[in-house]
């Protein structure tokens, strides 16, 4: 019985009359003007167009459009067409820095806008955290170390306060009650409480090294080391209501509603309820492997802070949501979300601050180079990168004074928040692939923007890797629109983008003042590009050999083993390589037809079956030869040309 040749014994098969392999097996071609080998693309499939995700995206003219027009719903999606999405992700996208992306006017249409910037004003030197804030009114108090500062404009100008605290006290807490500013300081082993009420300092208590102080329910709690303590605002400490283990320290404590919430480094967060005039500690929720460094209440919801330690120079943050719960009288958290988390090398990008407002919770994080505050907006649930500090320190506090953010950056200075526009901005939107695996031909970028004044710009970037979601100055950033005047739609076309997915990152532009450029949509459209070719060859089953410049010869039985071979290769996957033309394909044998006896009338002993192959095309270099030589500097075998 014959055997078929394979590529290994073959070196040459061209030469030796063979026009294809299927995988390893070498075939002849019966190829001739009434029998021809054809390879064509196959029409690419209408799919039912999802209208469940976004409309807007989808269309069933000239391809398909990734467009968006409301970025209110956050950063941090990673893929902009997933099957177990929500209808919020279209409001959603990857990142952003200096954009505006929640604020909206009541009775004007939405548009992407730069953040105003932030100023510097007064400098900070403390180093080990001794730096906090309060706002009586609308009067902003600081500490630095021993030193208290107030402004009441707004942050813009700071005056020194002139307290009386002990020489050698630094201050270790700050908190607001009414008018009054009430003081906590130590020097490691003695402590006071003093008050200032805008214009005088008065001592309170120095019955402990105190280290913390909270204004809830009308009343303080104070920290003392391990212990938390009941203040009456005046000169008496009550014992202690909670007292963690050795070592262990209170870092924050909110009023939430029905308990009062108190976060500590022994990775739990303690309920302290207010009965019959004392704090009774009413239950406490474990948080494994973190430690919660901040705490706030918001439409009653709470939101925390967390830190995980992983070196002496790196800690993770966290910014979790979470619901008050009680039960048997114990009330503990839970549903807890991870909203979002900062791994930042070797930095600390805790949340060490929160502060909720009317709609948003406010954290500041400390980044690479920059620290900012982020927010997190409650109507959508949607967090991004707000306003940017030009220096990287822990941020240690937040306020709102005249509508405007007010922060701390740790031995940095304070900062405020002014009406000037930033400079620039980016967002940068979700990878797109309209739910196909499929290559697509990216062709047009679209961008609409409002009236961009003289010196603004608004700039469209497109990419066509999936890795540029993490960096702004990916070098595959393609810029396709560089609009600088006028309003409206401005569309321009995409060269050589061929890729499954599609990103696009939006840059705004402005001289820096109160005046900045404003963006309605963007969009970015795609037409399917077909992969899959159908290969037709009549495949020579004849018992004659014949080769190229050789006398031919008969093998008994041949064609029928050739044809058994196809058989068995039906409805397999399989890598077809055809010599000339050069293609290699990979995919599936479809059919096989059988048999043909060709011109018996005359006799003809030529037989052929026409197999069919649909597939992808591979990439081919080089000539295509045969042979299997040793991988120079490798140990594998690899085919040459």
């Amino acid at each position: 019985m014959p055997r078929l040749a394979t590529q290994a014994e073959v070196k040459n098969p061209k030469r030796k009359g063979y026009d294809f392999r299927i995988d390893d097996a070498l075939f002849r071609a019966a190829i001739s003007s009434e029998r021809q080998m054809t390879i064509q693309s196959s029409d690419v499939e209408t799919q039912d167009i999802n209208v469940n995700q976004n409309p807007e995206d989808f269309t069933r003219n000239q391809g398909r459009i990734y467009s968006r027009n409301n970025f209110s719903g956050g950063s941090n999606l990673d893929s902009a067409h997933r099957r177990n999405g929500s209808s919020q992700d279209t409001n959603r996208y990857w990142d952003s820095n200096g954009i505006d992306v929640f604020t909206q006017n009541k009775g004007t249409p939405y548009s992407i806008k730069l953040l105003n910037q932030t100023s510097k004003k007064q400098a900070l030197s403390s180093s080990d955290g001794d730096n906090a804030m309060a706002v009586v009114g609308t009067d902003i108090y600081v500490s630095d170390d021993a030193t208290l500062y107030k402004s009441e404009d707004g942050g813009v100008t700071w005056s020194t306060v002139s307290t009386g605290l002990t020489a050698g006290y630094h201050i270790k807490g700050l908190a607001a009650h009414g008018t009054t500013l009430y003081i906590v300081a130590n020097n490691g082993s003695a402590g006071e409480i003093e008050t200032w009420d805008g214009s005088t300092s008065t001592q309170k208590a120095t019955t402990g090294v105190f280290d913390g102080i909270w204004s809830v329910k009308g009343k303080f709690l104070v920290s003392i080391g391990t212990a938390l303590r009941e203040y009456d605002g005046a000169t008496t400490v009550a014992s202690a209501a909670v007292t963690l283990p050795a070592g262990e320290t209170w870092t924050d404590v909110v009023d939430a509603g029905a308990v009062v919430l108190a976060t500590a480094t022994d990775g739990r967060i303690y309920s302290l309820k207010d009965v019959s005039s004392a704090f009774v500690a009413k239950g406490q929720t474990e948080i494994s492997g973190e430690k919660p460094i901040s705490i706030v209440e918001a439409q009653g919801q709470i939101f925390y802070g967390t830190r995980e330690d992983t070196t002496t120079s790196k800690a993770i943050g966290r910014f979790y949501r979470a619901t008050l719960t009680v039960a048997d009288d114990l009330y503990v958290l839970g549903n807890n979300q991870l909203i979002k988390e900062w791994n930042v090398d070797s930095t600390d990008s805790s949340p060490y601050q929160l502060l909720a407002t009317r709609d948003s919770v406010y954290m500041g994080i400390r980044e690479a180079s920059n620290s900012y505050l982020w927010r997190y907006y409650l109507p959508t649930a949607g967090i991004a990168r707000d306003l940017k500090f030009d220096s990287a320190g822990i941020v240690r506090g937040i306020g709102i004074v005249n509508e405007k953010l007010q922060s701390i950056v740790q031995g940095q200075g304070t900062y405020y928040e002014t009406s000037n526009y930033e400079e620039e901005g980016y967002i940068i939107t979700a990878p797109a692939d309209f739910f196909t695996a499929e290559k697509k031909q990216w062709v047009e970028g679209q961008l609409e923007t409002q009236d961009i004044s003289s010196g603004h710009s608004v700039e469209l970037h497109v990419s066509d890797e999936i890795d540029a979601i993490t960096s702004s100055t990916h070098t595959s950033w393609d810029k396709v629109i560089n609009r600088q005047s006028g309003e409206g739609t401005t569309t321009a076309q995409v060269d050589n983008k061929v890729s499954r997915y599609g990103v696009m990152k939006l840059v705004l532009k402005s001289l820096g003042t109160t005046t900045g450029p404003e963006v309605n949509a963007i969009s970015y459209r795609a037409l399917a590009r077909p992969e899959l070719v159908v290969v037709q060859i009549p495949v020579n089953l004849s018992d004659r050999v014949e080769r190229p410049m050789r006398k031919p010869f008969i093998v008994k039985n041949l064609g029928e083993t050739i044809y058994q071979s196809l058989k068995d290769k039906e409805g397999t996957p399989v890598t077809l390589e055809i010599y000339d033309p050069s293609e290699v394909i990979r995919g599936v044998v479809e059919s096989i037809q059988y048999p043909i006896q060709s011109n018996p009338d005359y006799g003809s002993v030529t037989q052929y079956a026409i197999i069919t192959i649909r597939g992808t095309r591979q990439e081919v270099y080089g000539t295509v030869t045969s042979g299997n030589i040793l991988g120079i500097n490798g140990y594998s075998v690899m085919r040459f040309g």
